[in-house]
């Protein structure tokens, strides 16, 4: 079942020419991740054309991931708010530089998946699938964007369980001043200490 996981893994990841290019900067790096909640641990171990999973007798990682499976998967559906997980949710140790060029190798996949189905349907039907696959992948877009502002617009304005986004600017910016005010106070107050 290991071995099964690794070579799946691997045979995805040579379906983009480029990924042999990415996995050569990473080449004897070893990232360990734990899914924390089902206690299991991996290490990835990088090689020159392809990744090693680990599952006991560990190496000294470079980088180690720690986060719940949810995490994980809401991390790899939400890409552009990462900052915000690893933040929040997922725990990283060790060098930033690589967890960044770990997540390269897996999200600038770009696999021509036409090409690759073409080989086993032929160049038509492989085309149409494709063209299909476009059409519902951007309908499911459209679809996700307008439930997203849908949702937005009733939390905020129908039913006032979160203050608008109007109402959490002034907030802060009345914080802000409130900061600055207090600030100046105090410098009063030292001032007159030190006239005293």
């Amino acid at each position: 079942m290991k071995q099964c996981l690794e070579k799946t893994i691997n045979h995805y990841l040579a379906l983009d020419p480029e990924t042999g290019n990415r996995l050569l900067v990473l080449k004897d790096k070893i990232v360990t991740i734990e899914l924390l909640g089902i206690h299991l641990t991996v290490q990835i171990i990088f090689t020159e054309k392809n990744i090693q999973l680990e599952w006991e007798n560990f190496l000294k990682p470079d980088l180690m991931i720690r986060g719940t499976p949810l995490n994980f998967l809401h991390m790899s559906a939400a890409r552009n708010q990462r900052k915000q997980f690893f933040a929040e949710d997922i725990v990283i140790e060790g060098n930033m530089e690589l967890a960044q060029q770990v997540l390269a190798v897996f999200d600038d996949l770009e696999i021509d998946w036409e090409e690759y189905a073409s080989r086993w349907v032929g160049d038509v039907p492989a085309y149409q699938a494709g063209r299909l696959s476009r059409k519902i992948k951007n309908f499911g877009k459209k679809i996700g964007q307008t439930f997203s502002y849908n949702l937005n617009e009733y939390l905020h304005e129908e039913s006032n369980l979160f203050p608008a986004a109007e109402a959490l600017q002034d907030f802060f910016q009345e914080i802000d001043e409130l900061r600055l005010e207090v600030d100046r106070l105090e410098a009063r107050i030292a001032n007159l200490k030190e006239k005293l």
